[in-house]
């Protein structure tokens, strides 16, 4: 699989295999809206969806 978004956004470094386990908040304008540098993926859809709504 190509790392590329994930490496323009700093999430993959270029060097490395893997990516960290974090999200990236993207607006309709291609802008970071926010960074989640730790994500629980039990919580996490619940965390986004209450940052859209907040928009």
């Amino acid at each position: 699989m190509d790392k590329q978004v994930s490496i323009s956004f700093g999430v993959t470094p270029s060097d490395s295999g893997s990516a960290s386990r974090m999200s990236v908040l993207i607006g309709p304008d291609g802008k970071v809206i926010k960074v989640y540098n730790t994500v629980k993926p039990a919580e996490h859809p619940d965390q986004v969806l209450r940052d859209l709504n907040n928009l």
